[in-house]
């Protein structure tokens, strides 16, 4: 799912805005979940309790709180979306990068030029989800990088998951959770047990050591895949 938000104070405008967004998704079938906004006071208030979007479109000159005040009070929160401006007025460069906005559109938007910064904009959000795990808990998510998470442990109904520095839990099915693990470094120990070898010291026909000294058991007849994937692991 790739979630969207429009900010723009001419209804029109809007309007043919989203549509641009809606006909780009579907030319190249993605899920998109797009939300409007008609102010800057508006977005704050109804987006607070929401998901974080991948991508924030901005009209600069709004009336009220402007874009470019909108993005700068989301970056000191310490939101991380890409950020598109449009803007009648090429004169905003400066404070541009101190937001990390990825480009400027003049208006009239061209469906071309909208097209390409969206393409860029989806190529770079799915590349950096790739190096995390997202953890979602009602209108809240977490980014949490593989590399830190050193197992995943199924507990009743719920998904345990141990960190170097952390710990979490949330109800979920084993199954639903380990998919998001298939093609990275991890090696399931026995049923409902997932490993990240990268924090596995040694391995025995019995137990899997870890880092730091814990041990986790090893399914019986597994103990030759998993030094295949320990050895392979180790040589990347």
């Amino acid at each position: 799912m790739f979630r969207i938000a429009i900010c723009e104070d001419e209804k029109v405008v809007l309007e043919y805005e989203s549509a641009l967004v809606k006909e780009w998704a579907a030319s190249h079938e993605y899920l998109l979940e797009l939300d409007t906004y008609i102010s800057a006071e508006q977005f704050l208030f109804e987006s607070e309790d929401k998901a974080p979007y991948d991508l924030l479109i901005f009209d600069i000159q709004m009336k009220g709180m402007n874009g470019m005040e909108l993005a700068k009070t989301l970056r000191a929160r310490g939101a991380d979306s890409a950020i598109i401006f449009v803007t009648g007025i090429p004169d905003y460069a400066i404070e541009g990068y101190e937001v990390g906005a990825v480009r400027y559109i003049l208006k009239p938007v061209k469906a071309e030029v909208l097209n390409e910064l969206l393409d860029t904009v989806y190529a770079e959000r799915q590349k950096t989800a790739r190096d995390f795990f997202v953890l979602g808990q009602g209108a809240d998510l977490e980014k949490i990088p593989f590399e830190k998470i050193i197992y995943i442990e199924a507990r009743g109904h719920y998904v345990h998951m141990k960190g170097s520095d952390f710990e979490r839990e949330w109800k979920s099915s084993f199954s639903e959770a380990a998919a998001a693990f298939e093609t990275k470094s991890f090696f399931c120990l026995r049923r409902g047990l997932l490993v990240n070898l990268q924090h596995v010291s040694k391995i025995t026909r019995t137990d899997c050591v870890l880092d730091d000294g814990e041990q986790l058991p090893v399914a019986r007849g597994v103990y030759k895949e998993l030094n295949e994937a320990f050895i392979k692991c180790f040589r990347k």
